[in-house]
């Protein structure tokens, strides 16, 4: 009888019908299901930080956008073929813009076109010698 007047053999009767209550194979599939269950958990949360990693990783290794790098920046040569293709603007003073263009005309291999627009634009530059 348990201690709430229900008797034991009517909450365990399917499982003594079936002969299992006693033979501890329903303990043993209990005990087989949770240690399974903690497997399926461990490995779906190890492909969760391989994920993580994995975004981590990319977005590091994603270069910046040319118009977020700053011209002080030590790759702010990224930003010159599109400064002189004039898709990307020069800094506002005129003396940070000759030094940007000057670094352009040194640090970037431009093509010749490229080159020629360049000098033309630092030609423009009041105070600003030649490359």
């Amino acid at each position: 009888m348990l201690p709430d007047g229900r008797n034991c053999m009517q909450v365990g009767r399917p499982l003594m019908i079936a002969g299992l209550g006693r033979s501890g194979i329903v303990s043993k599939l209990q005990k087989d299901w949770t240690s399974d269950m903690r497997g399926s958990y461990r490995r779906i949360s190890g492909s969760f930080l391989l994920i993580g990693a994995a975004l981590i990783v990319t977005a590091g290794a994603t270069p910046a956008p040319e118009s977020l790098i700053r011209w002080d920046a030590k790759n702010a040569y990224l930003k010159c073929d599109g400064a002189i293709d004039g898709t990307i603007a020069w800094p506002s003073r005129p003396q940070a813009t000759c030094v940007a263009m000057l670094m352009c005309a040194n640090e970037r291999a431009l093509s010749a076109e490229r080159h020629r627009r360049l000098i033309e634009q630092i030609r423009r530059v009041p105070g600003c010698g030649e490359p």
